[in-house]
This record gives structure tokens, sequence and C-alpha cells, in this order.
């Protein structure tokens, strides 16, 4: 079963937008002095959104297998995830060693190939080549154990189990701070937590599980969350919010995620509203959105070595044409050259 739904690859094609221009401020601010980095969108929360887009659709699939066939194969769905993620992240690990001389020690290398770049990133032992690949490993460690919550866990709990790991995930860290600071007093385990739950937002996966599950199931409560006062409310305050680069003190992340739940279960599925909220542009933005995340670290790497570069407004212009360019070629050439073979034989493990 491969069902498309609707502007789904235009929030796509925002989010890797948005993280590669983040990207570029970051390189500029920390090579060339002057930078917008801390007055753009922030890229840290593009990935929230990659991460509930990711798991609205993998629930409201696994949703609609389970309802089709009485279970969910956890064989056919690591495949498919494993031939559509990993053929890109181990190309552009192998990449990022032929064209950059920096030598990772085994540490780093042990977390990358066995999947976990999320692990190093937070013990400060990333792929420097492609540091961004530690989310791919947060959707890694999820992949592996969400199929088995919704295998054990009837239809009619589901909801309140998601709840309360929403919940739950949320205030974890907010826990072990507690109990750290009037117990252990840990410096190493404190900053362990905080790098750890900065960017392992299994929560904001859960909230798009939540929704996934809600609309494949033709839940009641549609009825409140398609309700298109609130859709304005949640749209404008993500924007605001995002893009005003306003953020709050706790659960910053989490508040996103819910807004960018239900922008995203509105736009790409409420009848009443029937947004058109893509163009050819945008879906094909959306359709290489993940080489665009996979790529773009190593070609900005690239436009430093190879570019004379300044704070002169020519020069980031040069910059940032040199970025989109070949990052959005390579993803595209990538995909169809490379990306293809493996999602053809993806089709083979669809129900």
């Amino acid at each position: 079963m491969n069902q498309r739904i609707k502007n789904l690859d235009t929030f796509r094609a925002i989010a890797a937008i948005v993280v590669m221009i983040g990207h570029i401020e970051l390189f500029r601010k920390d090579n060339l002095g002057n930078n917008l980095f801390d007055y753009i969108p922030s890229g840290h929360t593009a990935v929230m959104m990659f991460f509930v887009i990711s798991g609205f659709l993998i629930t409201y699939l696994l949703t609609k297998e389970k309802s089709r066939y009485g279970l969910i194969s956890l064989k056919d769905f690591y495949l498919r995830r494993a031939l559509r993620i990993l053929p890109l992240y181990y190309l552009v690990i192998l990449i990022s060693c032929f064209l950059f001389t920096d030598t990772p020690d085994f540490k780093t290398i042990a977390f990358a190939v066995g999947l976990l770049p999320n692990v190093s990133h937070v013990l400060e032992c990333g792929w420097n080549a492609s540091p961004q690949i530690w989310a791919i490993g947060v959707e890694n460690m999820f992949y592996l154990i969400f199929p088995l919550i919704m295998i054990v866990i009837p239809n009619k709990r589901m909801i309140p189990v998601l709840g309360i790991l929403i919940v739950g995930l949320a205030i974890l860290p907010h826990f072990v701070d507690y109990v750290n600071v009037r117990t252990l007093q840990n410096s190493q385990l404190a900053h362990f937590n905080q790098k750890f739950f900065y960017g392992n937002k299994f929560d904001s996966l859960l909230i798009g599980c939540l929704v996934g599950f809600v609309f494949a199931n033709n839940h009641t409560s549609l009825k409140v969350l398609y309700n298109k006062w609130l859709f304005f409310v949640c749209t404008l305050s993500s924007v605001i919010l995002w893009f005003g680069n306003i953020e709050t003190k706790h659960f910053n992340d989490e508040l996103m995620s819910v807004l960018f739940a239900m922008v995203i279960l509105n736009v790409c599925t409420n009848p009443d509203l029937n947004i058109r909220f893509e163009n050819r542009l945008s879906q094909f933005l959306g359709k290489v959105s993940y080489g665009i995340y996979m790529y773009h670290w190593i070609v900005l790497l690239l436009a430093f070595r190879l570019l004379p570069l300044t704070d002169s407004t020519i020069s980031i212009v040069l910059l940032y044409g040199f970025t989109f360019v070949v990052t959005i070629g390579v993803a595209w050439l990538s995909y169809e050259t490379y990306e293809k073979f493996f999602l053809n034989l993806k089709k083979k493990f669809e129900r």
C-alpha cells in the first residue's frame, strides 16, 4: 500500500530548505563573522517538523496495514525503512571519507556504521563531515521500536498510550535534572541529559504518530481537530514563533511539534478546507528532500574550500547560489540514478 498524501511534500521541502539556510548561516558565523544565524528560523525546529511528518506518515500507513490485513509485517516494515534510508545514509558517509581528510576515530566510525550517529553526536564524537546525520539515528531508533508498540497495543487503547508516552518523554529530562541536582549533582550526567534529550525528540515523533493514528482511523476527535479557527490559530502561532525566532523556556520543541501536527493534519487531510499547498516545484523539492538534507553539509564544506568567500554581498549570493544549486542538483541526480533502484526494490515489500 503506497498512498500519497497531498501537500506533504511541501512541508518536507520547507523543512529541508530551512535546515540548509540555517547551516549556511552557521558556516558564515563560524568562518566569516557576519551572519544572520540568530535571526532566521531555527533549523533544529525544522528537524522537529521532519519528525512530525515521519511519525504521521508511518503511523498512517501501519494503521491502514493493520486494518486491512489484521496484522503488521515487521519484516516488510524494516526492509522498507532500510531500503529508503540506508543506501543514501551509507553513501554520504562513504563520500565524506573520500572528499575530506578528517580521520574519525573508531568510536565515531562504530556509531555511524551502527546507525547510532545521534549517540555519537551527544558524546561529541559525531561524524564531522556530515554531523546532520544525527537525526537519522533518532529515526532509526524510533522505527525499531514503534511498530512493536502498534502490534502490542489494541487500537482502542492506542490514543491514551501515545498520550502517556508523549507526556512522559517530555517530562523525563526535567525529572532527571531534578533528581540529579538534589542527589548526585553529577555535571557529566547533567550535560549528557541536556544533549541527549535536546536532539532525541521521540515525543515529537509520537505527536506525529498521534495525529496519523487519529486520521487513519477517522477518529471522532477529528471533529475538533478539523475546526477552522483552531487551524488558523495553530498556523498563525507556528509561523510567528518559528519565523520570529521566539522560543519558550521549556517544552519549546513539544509546543512546535503540536502546532506542526495540527497544521499538517488540516492542510493535508481536512476535506472541508481543501487547501492546495503544493506546486511542481514544492513536489519536486519534497521528493528529493532526504537528499537535500543528507548532501548539503558536504556541499557547504566544498563551498568554503573552493570559493573565495568574504563578507561581501556578492560573496554571500555566490555562497547561497552554489549551495542551493549544487545540493538540489546532486539530490536530484542521486534520487534518479541511485535511490530509485532501492525504492523500486522497496515496492516489493509494500502491502
